[in-house]
């Protein structure tokens, strides 16, 4: 029989992870969501968690694919890998990752079937109303906490809130 020291963990609370978004800059943007991946090709709808799908119909995420949601293992991470919030249009925060997920093998991320906004981070980014077209602004982080209803919190806090909400570390 084997000892529990040799078994595979069974992890049923969703994994820790940290990302960042563009913001919608445009109407016609808004209308598909606030977050979109940083090269504007895949929107997460407003206040739902965001659930991957692949065009080549297996389910994801796939180790022979790149489909899947992905997120650095924390905020340190995503820093050293070039993917923090450099001005106003970008958003960056703390996700949950659920369902089946794989680890990356070369940079410290993962990539996961589903994958919830459970808080935004305060980046020292001010959040200027931006008007991009009549009276239709650039979204701000306070708009983004409010249609995900989370809150805003400190990158310093990271620890502490993954702890509070039962989130798998896996850095």
């Amino acid at each position: 029989m084997e000892s529990s020291v040799d078994r595979v963990p069974d992890y049923l609370a969703p994994i820790a992870g940290a990302r960042a978004w563009k913001l919608a800059p445009s109407i016609w943007a808004r209308m598909g969501g606030l977050l979109w991946s940083a090269a504007m090709i895949n929107v997460w709808e407003d206040g739902k968690p965001h659930i991957a799908a692949c065009d080549m119909g297996h389910p994801a995420p796939s180790p022979d694919c790149s489909c899947g949601v992905y997120a650095w293992v924390n905020p340190d991470a995503m820093k050293k890998n070039g993917y923090m919030p450099r001005d106003h249009e970008f958003i960056a925060g703390v996700v949950a990752g659920r369902g089946d997920y794989i680890l990356g093998i070369d940079r410290p991320y993962w990539v996961a079937e589903e994958v919830a906004v459970l808080a935004f981070f305060d980046d020292g980014y001010p959040s200027p109303k931006i008007q991009i077209q009549g009276d239709v602004y650039l979204p701000t982080k306070e708009d983004c906490a409010k249609v995900y209803d989370v809150p805003i919190i400190k990158y310093s806090d990271y620890d502490d809130f993954c702890e509070y909400y039962g989130l798998v570390r896996l850095d």
